[in-house]
C-alpha cells in the first residue's frame, strides 16, 4: 500500500531505481504516437544536427520519469489522478542506452479535507548515467486521506 496524503512531508525526497531507454522504445513509441520525426528514426539525418544523432521524444522521457515515480511504491492504491504537471524542461537529450532515474522532493502539499484527499507536489528531476539532468518537471498527485 503507497502512502495517504498525511504521510506525506515538506522537503523529503525520493529516489527511484533506474530504467534504460531502448531502440524499442524509441521506435515504438515514435510511430505509435505518430511522432515520425527523423532526429527520433534516422541516425544518418540525425548525425548532421547538433545533437550528433539519435535522441529520444521528450514525451518518452517524461513517461518513463513518470512511471518511474509509480514504482517508488508511495502512490499505489492511494492515488486518486495524476492532476497535472507543471514547469516541464527538457535540459539535455536522451539518447538510446541512456538509463533514467528520477529525485522527486515534495514541494507542497495541500490538504482538502472536506473531500479526503490532498494534493503532492513533487518537483523531480531525471538523471541519465552520468548525472546529467535530462527532464526536470513538477508531478502533482491527487491522494487519498486516511479514513477517519
Amino acid at each position: 500500500m503507497g502512502r495517504f496524503f498525511e504521510e506525506f512531508r515538506m522537503g523529503e525526497v525520493l529516489h527511484t531505481g533506474g530504467r534504460t531507454v531502448t531502440e524499442t522504445d524509441i521506435v515504438l513509441f515514435s510511430t505509435q504516437t505518430g511522432a515520425h520525426n527523423p532526429m527520433f528514426l534516422n541516425e544518418e539525418y540525425a548525425k548532421k544536427t547538433p545533437f550528433g544523432g539519435r535522441i529520444a521524444p521528450g514525451m518518452l522521457t517524461l513517461s518513463i520519469s513518470t512511471a518511474l515515480t509509480y514504482q517508488t511504491g508511495v502512490l499505489e492504491g492511494t492515488l486518486i489522478a495524476l492532476q497535472s504537471l507543471d514547469s516541464i524542461r527538457f535540459p539535455a537529450p536522451v539518447r538510446p542506452g541512456d538509463t533514467l532515474a528520477m529525485d522527486l522532493e515534495v514541494v507542497g502539499l495541500e490538504d482538502d479535507a472536506a473531500k479526503k484527499r490532498g494534493l503532492v507536489k513533487m518537483r523531480g528531476t531525471a538523471r541519465n548515467q552520468k548525472g546529467e539532468a535530462v527532464l526536470e518537471a513538477q508531478w502533482n498527485f491527487l491522494m487519498r486521506r486516511k479514513a477517519t
